[in-house]
Formats: structure tokens, sequence, C-alpha cells
């Protein structure tokens, strides 16, 4: 079936592939506020600590920056994601592919909004690393002699964590993918 080019590039495809492309990218950036809560719970419980025992604020400092420093990363997975959508927005090239196949804008568009979706499981995953910091902060706070063994719990179990983040990282730039090199559309039905 042969398409017109006047039937072919309409608005709505145009508003359809970058609409749902900024969407996702703003789906995206949701992550922050699951790491800023997380921060914040950190913080919370590091504050708590230095208050109960001010002479471990060093040991205390150290594991709230090493904890969130693990909290930013589903922030700067999603930023990756997000900025890789707003390229997209930006660029618009549906025509010559849409001749061929009809429904190629409407599917980077959903392909472009999935990548931002896909990365929203780093709001939990910075909620749980920044609670797990908190509480090992306040761990420190009350036995500072524990730091080493404290601090091997705390990496190992947010490295497991991260691993949401990363196949949801995976997921999304598959998706972006997608969305940036047309024939994989068409050898992908």
């Amino acid at each position: 079936m042969m398409i017109s080019k006047s039937s072919c590039v309409t608005d709505s495809h145009k508003l359809s592939y970058r609409g749902l492309a900024a969407l996702g990218a703003g789906i995206a950036m949701l992550v922050g506020n699951g790491v800023g809560y997380g921060i914040g719970i950190a913080t919370g419980f590091a504050a708590e600590g230095v208050a109960r025992q001010p002479e471990a604020f060093d040991e205390i400092l150290g594991t709230l920056i090493l904890g969130n420093l693990f909290a930013l990363v589903p922030l700067l997975a999603a930023f990756i994601v997000a900025l890789w959508l707003i390229a997209l927005v930006k660029r618009y090239h549906c025509y010559d592919y849409c001749l061929k196949y009809s429904d190629s804008c409407i599917t980077r568009g959903l392909a472009a909004l999935g990548a931002g979706i896909a990365m929203l499981s780093g709001i939990g995953v910075g909620i749980g690393i920044g609670q797990a910091t908190g509480l090992a902060v306040e761990g420190i706070a009350r036995q500072p002699e524990a730091l080493d063994s404290i601090i091997k719990i705390l990496v190992t179990g947010n490295l497991f964590a991260l691993i949401a983040v990363l196949a949801s990282f995976i997921i999304a730039i598959k998706l972006l993918i997608i969305t940036s090199i047309p024939t994989l559309i068409k050898n992908s039905y």
C-alpha cells in the first residue's frame, strides 16, 4: 500500500512522536523525587547520629557521602535517558520511513515514552538506598567501631539495589535505539 506524502506527514504524526518523546523525558526525571527523598532520609539519620555521638562525625559523614553517591546513580541514568529523548524531540525524521511504514512515527513515539517509563524503577531504588544509608549512619553512631562491617553491608546491599536501575537503563537504551535507527523498526515486524 502506497501512502501519499500529504497523508503521511501530518501534524498529528509529528505531535505523536515529539510529544511522546518529550513526555518520556519528563517521566524519566520523576526519578529525582525518589532519589531526593532517599537522600533526605539518609541526611536526617546522619544529623541525628551526629547529635547522639558527635565524636563519630567523620565516620558518619563518610558513610553518608558514600551512600548518597549510590543514591545518585538512578538519577544519572534517568538524566541520560531524558537527554536522549530531548534530542529526539528536536530531530524529526519520520517522513522517509512513513511512506513505507505508516505507523513508524507512533511506534517510535511509544518506544520513546516507554524509555522514560522504564526509568521509574529508580524512584524505589533511590528511596531504598537512602533508607539503607540512613540506617547505616545510625548504626555507626551507636557503634563507631563497627564502621568497616557496616560499610561492607551498605555497599553490598546498594549494589544489589542498583541492579534494578541497570536493567531499566538497558531496556530504556534499547528503546531509544529503536527510536533513533528507523531500520530497526522495519526489521522487527
